[in-house]
């Protein structure tokens, strides 16, 4: 009977371990919406980049806090415009050559990602095969603004 109760406590400790462990995890991870977003847009810009036999690009972590200031502050001023201090969030990175930025807002992710391919000059960017690294900014603005309530903020941020 003790060996039984014994093999009883230890199952029950491995299940509340195991709880306790996905509960805090849960707790302490970054909001999955906003995990969501980044991780839509990056997916719509790497399929593009597949259609053109081109490589995906990686999430750079610290990039993307640079993306998602950025995108907070066109949202504080209700203004879409590309990050005038591209060169300080690049000092940092193996850029080489080549780095840069898109910006923009509509009333989806997918908006936002289909105006950037429309737009002549975004499309190269985004196209470039020698890009490596992108960094992800999304914001969902539910208030009145610009681009209308409800909605997409973004801004990706490029390095190869």
């Amino acid at each position: 009977m003790p060996e039984r109760q014994g093999k009883r406590h230890a199952t029950a400790v491995i299940a509340i371990t195991t709880i306790l462990t996905l509960a805090l995890g849960t707790a302490l991870a970054p909001s999955a919406t906003a995990l969501g977003y980044r991780g839509k847009l990056l997916k719509m810009i790497n399929n593009a980049r597949e259609r053109h036999d081109l490589r995906e690009l990686k999430i750079d972590r610290s990039f993307s806090r640079d993306a998602m200031r950025h995108t907070r502050r066109m949202v504080k001023r209700d203004r879409v415009f590309d990050p005038r201090n591209l060169d300080t969030f690049l000092s940092d990175e193996p850029w080489e050559e080549l780095g840069a930025s898109v910006s923009g807002c509509a009333d989806s992710l997918r908006g936002v990602h289909r105006a950037w391919m429309q737009h002549a000059a975004h499309r190269v960017i985004m196209l470039e095969p020698k890009l490596r690294r992108i960094g992800i900014g999304v914001i969902e603005n539910r208030a009145e603004n610009i681009c209308g309530k409800g909605s997409f903020w973004a801004t990706e941020l490029f390095y190869g």
